[in-house]
């Protein structure tokens, strides 16, 4: 029998689950389908991936102190006491490329979901090198900081440039890393895992229900859902107070502020804060949910994939990645400004929902990525 070749995703730093973290559940599930082991690398880790179905995923975090030169050494030695190939290694995101650049050979492959112009912080974007790329944006940073994004830049650039193959997620991002790094990406769209059976809640005559699965962040904009529920019910053309309500799955820095702005906005009895739910808790939530909201600007947004899958309405902002693939989806509504359109959305939305519902559309699953991305690294 034919040994199957080892498989590692290097990942510099794991603090909570999210989208990255998933993709890596992702293809620990599909190779532990094909008998296959996946390794995490990482400097720091502090996310139970097993409970988020990865129970194969091994895991070795690297001891070394926090700044460039130890982490990059102690990648290196690992890669060689273990006997690694380049080739056997999948980089996540830009901050992995640069990492690899520095401790590995070429020939790896990297996956970047989040390029400079989705990253708030990213210092890259006000380099030398890339300020002429993201001309809405005011330079208003010192020469020093400058300085250093151009460093980390020219790091960044030769980490894309050393991989094999390089992938993102949508065409803007082909376009814009095209545009930063002169390599050419391979688009693969990440997707959702299908239920065997989707499980709706009986159409009667109670309350319409939204529905938001996100980080609890301020670019998530929740707050936008919320005063938008607030307009909506208190809009003459509502029959009652009684017949919307929201709930909110996760977590996050603007949770407190979110619970006093409901609370501010005389809707506290309609929203409800779930927190973080097990798989189980959030498929309840999509069966009794009717349309999912997701306003914010983002490299993708699989959870409204994961909605439409399970036959609620979509409604999402034209600037997150997945509305590539939702155009002319009779469940979706793409709205241009969250201030201006989102609480009509949710109006007309509310009333498509009393209607009987449409076919769910067919959407890229998790397994389809993840087969892409094998066949891509060569595992």
């Amino acid at each position: 029998m034919v040994p199957q070749k080892r498989c590692f995703v290097f990942y510099p730093s794991v603090s909570t689950f999210g989208g990255i973290e998933r993709l890596i559940v992702d293809l620990t599930c599909f190779l532990n389908k094909r008998g296959q082991d996946l390794t995490l690398i990482a400097f720091q880790n502090a996310v139970d991936f097993a409970q988020y179905g990865a129970e194969g995923l091994k895991i070795q975090t690297l001891p070394c102190r926090r700044n460039l030169r130890s982490e990059v050494a102690a990648f290196s030695r690992f890669v060689q006491q273990h006997d690694i190939r380049s080739s056997q290694i999948l980089a996540m995101e830009m901050r992995g490329a640069m990492y690899a650049g520095m401790a590995l050979p070429a020939g790896y492959s990297l996956h970047i979901a989040d390029p400079p112009g989705l990253l708030p912080n990213d210092l890259t974007k006000y380099s030398f090198s890339l300020a002429r790329n993201y001309p809405e944006r005011k330079i208003d940073c010192s020469l020093a900081t400058r300085a250093r994004g151009q460093f980390i830049h020219w790091l960044t650039r030769r980490g894309v440039r050393k991989a094999r193959h390089a992938i993102t997620m949508t065409q803007r991002n082909v376009e814009e890393l095209h545009a930063a790094y002169g390599v050419e990406f391979s688009k693969v769209p990440p997707g959702v895992r299908i239920p065997n059976a989707v499980s709706r809640k009986s159409k009667s005559n109670g309350p319409i229900r939204f529905l938001s699965v996100c980080r609890l962040e301020k670019s998530k904009r929740i707050d936008a859902i919320i005063r938008a529920l607030a307009a909506l019910v208190k809009d003459r053309q509502t029959d009652s107070r009684s017949e919307m309500t929201l709930q909110i799955v996760g977590e996050g820095s603007q949770a407190e502020h979110l619970k006093d702005l409901s609370r501010n906005c005389g809707i506290e009895s309609l929203v409800e804060f779930a927190g973080l739910v097990s798989d189980e808790e959030l498929e309840k939530a999509y069966a009794e949910s009717d349309i999912f909201v997701m306003p914010a600007k983002q490299g993708y947004g699989l959870p409204g994939l994961e909605s439409l899958a399970r036959g609620l309405q979509l409604i999402v902002h034209r600037e997150s990645g997945v509305t590539e693939f939702l155009t002319n989806t009779p469940q979706v509504q793409i709205i241009d400004n969250v201030d201006s359109s989102l609480t009509e959305a949710m109006k007309q939305a509310a009333l498509m929902a009393k209607k009987s519902h449409h076919d769910t559309p067919s959407v890229p699953t998790s397994d389809e990525w993840a087969s892409r991305i094998v066949q891509l690294a060569g595992w």
